[in-house]
């Protein structure tokens, strides 16, 4: 069996039927090892750097989990905590610090960022690569119906979060995208060949042994028929965010043109990974080793070691450029001419431990998509967090020191033993009101026989300096108040000073919202070329549209054409939150401008108004008579004759909702792929416009015969006379 994806459960689509050989599952010995060889090698070009890029990292994590009282533990490879380090523990006595107290601004001030951030997926255009050429114009919207199917399959959402809480306690993201075949995405039939003797003229299938056709005369020939359907789960294309904790790149590219390789480490049981490679099963076995920090590094972070663990084993999977075997000697240049022809588009090759498993002829960037979350030089960027680490460290002892001066502040009292009986003093709870027996001393008062030790008080300049921290944090972050809803500085609370500096802390982030934009623009874009080399057939999926689920059509044949370059629509503008979606809603009612309010009262707009209110049970005026259009309009083109309800339909928003859909890019694909139906809706138009003109013909009618102003109506057959006269 071939590679899994990140799920262990499907196959790439570089794996076809052909899949020992495919793979290289029998590559011969020395070229695995050459392979083996030169990843070595590309593990351990920047080992020093590795090892410090992964204590940073992880350390980030470990606050981010709320683990701050910590250290590293060179035997460990890992962040420890004192409270159960052995190096701080002696003769079984817990000697870790009492005062341990974590107020987490660290994490708080991430979610709070990466909530800004995540308020809006950003949407992905894909432009005709020429506007004057139907088939692109066709291809471009094909497109875009597989970027919004492929953003549904992976809960885009979800993938933005976790692309975000990457970029900020690591400060690299990659995407791993590939095809994912499974039952419960649904079941395909796909054909069957199979050569039989054929007759073209007759068409139909020949005897065996007769050379002609027994109808016509005509020679048979040899043809690939149909034979059979097998039945396959159905794929898609499915994304996984990961860290540099589990893909090391070199840390000297600048962009991901310049990575010569990428190697992705996961662990896995190794029940599972015999199950998956049961052509090496006899060799895959745990393969812990205790100076592996790269294994250590992918535990989680709120465990020190897993090294009970013994039934794991690292699969490695690695992608190489081909330019990578130029680095060869000339003592393996026969090796090396192999290995490029082999590999034209770069090698793909899976270890498990040590041992080999796969390689295949595969294109790195056709899978993954590598991106920076900050200003840098490298494609190794800052972590978002970093600069709050030391504030975090500062507030901790803060807290801390407060918290044990407070405790302190109650002191310490001392007591003769002649004066006060301690033995009898202890056998009784502290109540009050309690008597206790004491005994001065000849010559001295009860009091002298006690002493009372001074009081731990906090300094005055405490409290300050921690409200500065949070200032300091604040700034280095770039999570302002404003941001989540907090109190500005000043004595001012206007909404339009709030807003101003919501918009400046936004201006702020709009950097690193530069940067995820320039990640997931690529990422969509090579999704979608995935979804359309590996599709078979053509693909549909529902969705909700002017109240009605509708059907949404991705075909094959619309895919002849080519798309430009794809980009983000809207830019680099910042998203947009629920929040200041109403604010601009609410502020566009108060102008009371004509022009605005026909646009936003439209029918097709009133039910994005109670979404953006955030109020759906709210009755909307003529919502109703939408929704019953939208039917309408979906039994028509299915073939069912509807005829118009005078007594029930409103006709202008039945006349307002039909000419909106047949100009939409849905309607205009129907009237090429369905013209019957889209003249059956033109009909079913004209009849409510004829209705509609006879209702207004008849209310005019009615207003005529009541008299122009100024004039008496006088009793039939007299005329009206004059008010004036």
């Amino acid at each position: 069996m071939g590679p899994p994806t990140s799920n262990f459960d499907s196959v790439p689509a570089a794996q076809n039927q052909s899949g020992l050989q495919n793979n290289n599952e029998d590559l011969p010995e020395n070229l695995q090892i050459i392979l083996k060889d030169l990843i070595s090698q590309c593990e351990k070009e920047d080992d020093w750097v590795r090892k410090y890029q992964i204590k940073t990292w992880k350390k980030n994590e470990q606050f981010w989990h709320g683990n701050q009282y910590i250290f590293w533990s060179e035997n460990n490879q890992s962040w420890m905590n004192p409270a159960n380090s052995p190096e701080f523990t002696e003769g079984g006595r817990d000697e870790s610090p009492f005062y341990d107290f974590v107020i987490n601004v660290y994490k708080a001030h991430g979610e709070a960022i990466i909530a800004a951030l995540s308020a809006q997926v950003p949407a992905v255009r894909f432009p005709p690569d020429d506007a004057d050429n139907d088939d692109d114009l066709i291809t471009s919207k094909t497109y875009a119906k597989i970027s919004d199917l492929i953003l549904r399959h992976n809960k885009i959402k979800q993938v933005i979060l976790q692309a975000l809480f990457t970029l900020w306690n690591q400060g690299i993201v990659a995407a791993y995208h590939a095809p994912k075949a499974d039952k419960a995405f649904g079941k395909t039939l796909i054909p069957q060949y199979q050569d039989m003797p054929y007759c073209e003229t007759c068409e139909v299938a020949g005897e065996p042994d007769n050379p002609d056709c027994p109808t016509c005369g005509e020679p048979i020939i040899q043809k690939a028929i149909v034979s059979d359907f097998k039945e396959t789960p159905k794929s898609r294309i499915i994304i996984d965010v990961l860290g540099p904790l589990n893909v090391k790149v070199p840390y000297y590219a600048k962009k991901q043109a310049d990575f010569g390789y990428l190697i992705y480490g996961l662990d896995q049981p190794v029940a599972l990974l015999k199950n998956l490679y049961p052509h090496i099963a006899d060799k895959i076995g745990p393969d812990r080793r205790d100076d592996d920090y790269e294994r250590i590094a992918r535990s989680p972070a709120t465990y020190n070691r897993d090294e009970d663990n013994t039934n794991l084993a690292t699969l490695k999977r690695s992608w190489l450029r081909p330019w990578q075997f130029d680095g060869l000697p000339d003592s393996l240049s026969m090796e090396r001419e192999q290995l490029k022809k082999k590999f034209p588009d770069g090698a793909y090759v899976g270890l498990i431990g040590d041992v080999y498993a796969e390689a295949r002829n595969e294109d790195m960037d056709k899978y993954w998509t590598v991106g920076k979350g900050a200003l840098s030089e490298f494609i190794h960027s800052d972590p978002w967090g970093a600069p709050l680490i030391t504030v975090q460290e500062l507030r901790n002892v803060l807290v801390n020191l407060t918290q044990e001066t407070i405790e302190h502040g109650i002191p310490s009292s001392f007591a003769d033993t002649e004066v006060l009986d301690f033995e009898t003093f202890s056998q009784h709870e502290a109540r009050p009101g309690m008597v206790y027996p004491v005994k001065a001393k000849p010559g001295q008062k009860i009091s002298d026989g006690f002493y009372e030790g001074a009081r731990a008080t906090l300094s005055k300049e405490v409290s300050g300096f921690m409200a500065q921290c949070d200032k300091d944090g604040q700034f280095v972050a770039g999570s302002f108040p404003s941001i989540y809803g907090g109190p500005a500085d000043g004595k001012s609370r206007t909404a339009a000073e709030y807003d101003m500096s919501r918009q400046m802390a936004l201006q702020r982030l709009s950097i690193s919202w530069s940067y995820v934009i320039a990640w997931f623009v690529p990422m969509i874009e090579r999704c979608v070329k995935l979804f359309v080399e590996t599709m078979t057939e053509d693909e549909k999926f529902v969705k909700q549209e002017n109240g009605n689920y509708i059907n949404v059509w991705i075909r094959r044949a619309e895919m002849t054409g080519k798309v430009g370059e794809v980009e983000a629509e809207g830019g680099e503008n910042f998203p947009v939150s629920t929040a200041q979606k109403q604010a601009l809603l609410l502020k566009l009612l108060e102008l009371h401008n004509e022009f605005l309010d026909t646009a936003i009262f439209d029918p097709e707009n009133r039910r994005l108004i109670a979404d953006t209110l955030a109020y759906p049970d709210i009755f909307i005026p003529g919502e109703d008579q939408r929704i019953k259009q939208a039917r309408e309009t979906q039994r028509i083109l299915a073939g069912i004759p509807v005829p118009v309800n005078p007594a029930v339909d409103e006709h202008a928003i039945h006349i307002e909702t039909l000419k909106n859909f047949m100009v939409s890019q849905q309607g205009l694909e129907i009237e090429e792929t369905n013209p019957e139906g889209y003249q059956a809706l033109t009909t079913h138009l004209a009849e409510h416009e004829q209705i509609e003109q006879q209702k207004m013909m008849a209310q005019a009618a009615a207003a005529a015969s009541q008299g122009s102003p100024g004039q008496k109506v006088g009793p039939p057959g007299q005329k009206g006379q004059n008010n004036g006269a």
